[in-house]
């Protein structure tokens, strides 16, 4: 959950990263780890597993970022990459790339088609799986290698401080007696957030007024002003207006309370069987071979339990939440079968 604090610290930290056109550009290279008798990479740490090349990575490794530079996740994952470099003492390290456009299509599609090598990884949100399920696309749930989750930011439905509504269920009750009047403010109604409403409108029958807007500044004006009766977005959006009093918090879509808010309940906790997580994680095209998959995996995960890393990520509020990559498709595959069966009910498109 990021204050302006917090997107402060990130927008400095970036302009220090980004000072380098690699990340951890120019460390020092390590002992190169013993040759096996195939030729491969003998196991010199209980990071790099056997069947690793020996000299892997022997060029930079491309991060595809499909949205533009500055956000949390830009800022970790510079973080968690200058962190591997110079832990595991690699002569060369990431690249970023932005390859923004038509809502993360563009760079999903990138990384998806890249050589499975191990030398292209790329942003892989649970955002892109609405598309991958309506659209034909090269990206999906089992069309990718997955190295770990990073973060996961909970949704919230909100409304203005002060609202009639104290509780999902109240808003939920208004809009089943009022169909279609009581009105919420999503990004997209074919986004997360307006899936997210519609599966709550299924659990509840309840018929709500969804309204998109561009972007999150004007929902949370339209709200505060009374245009709006409530918002469905991420907690990290609202983080600002939580903090100056302007909004409350209904419930959140995790399956647990989210630490930022102990007090809140869940979306479940609140009567409807329903979650909404935006889960970002490292990803590839599938086919990576897997002792190259695991030794990422096992990068990543060894410099997010860093504790200077973890320091980092708590100072800028990133609500981090590590996961293997076993665990991360498990969770993708079941957010994809969601949205087939909410698509085969509802096609939204």
């Amino acid at each position: 959950m990021l204050n302006k604090k917090s997107k402060s610290i990130i927008a400095l930290l970036l302009v220090a990263l980004m000072c380098f056109a690699a990340v951890g550009c120019g460390s020092p290279a390590s002992k190169e780890p013993a040759e096996a008798s195939d030729g491969t990479a003998a196991p010199a740490s209980g990071l790099r597993p056997e069947g690793v090349p020996k000299d892997f990575p022997n060029k930079e490794i491309e991060w595809i970022y499909a949205f533009g530079p500055g956000s949390p996740m830009d800022a970790y994952f510079r973080i968690l990459a200058d962190k591997i470099q110079k832990t595991e003492g690699w002569k060369h390290g990431f690249v970023v790339t932005y390859k923004e456009g038509a809502s993360g299509r563009i760079g999903w599609n990138a990384f998806a088609q890249a050589k499975p090598d191990g030398y292209t990884l790329g942003f892989a949100p649970s955002a892109m799986l609405i598309s991958a399920v309506s659209e034909d696309v090269s990206y999906g749930a089992d069309k990718m290698s997955y190295i770990i989750n990073t973060m996961s930011d909970p949704g919230a439905i909100g409304v203005a401080a002060g609202s009639q509504y104290k509780s999902l269920k109240d808003l939920v009750e208004a809009a089943k007696a009022n169909p279609g009047k009581v009105t919420v403010g999503v990004t997209s109604t074919i986004g997360q957030e307006g899936l997210t409403v519609k599966l709550i409108e299924k659990a509840s029958g309840a018929k709500f007024n969804m309204v998109a807007f561009d972007g999150e500044a004007e929902i949370f004006a339209a709200v505060i002003g009374k245009h709006l009766d409530a918002f469905c977005l991420n907690i990290s959006d609202a983080t600002t207006f939580i903090e100056e009093k302007q909004v409350e918090i209904l419930a959140t879509g995790d399956d647990e309370r989210s630490q930022f808010l102990p007090d809140v309940p869940t979306y479940k906790e609140s009567g409807y069987d329903v979650t909404q997580l935006n889960m970002r994680g490292i990803g590839g095209p599938a086919g990576i071979p897997e002792p190259i998959r695991q030794y990422l995996e096992n990068c990543f995960i060894a410099a997010a339990n860093d504790p200077e890393v973890k320091a980092k990520a708590a100072e800028m509020k990133i609500p981090v939440d590590t996961l293997t990559g076993a665990e991360l498709q498990t969770m993708f595959t079941s957010i994809a079968d969601t949205y087939k069966k909410l698509y085969e009910e509802d096609p939204w498109n």
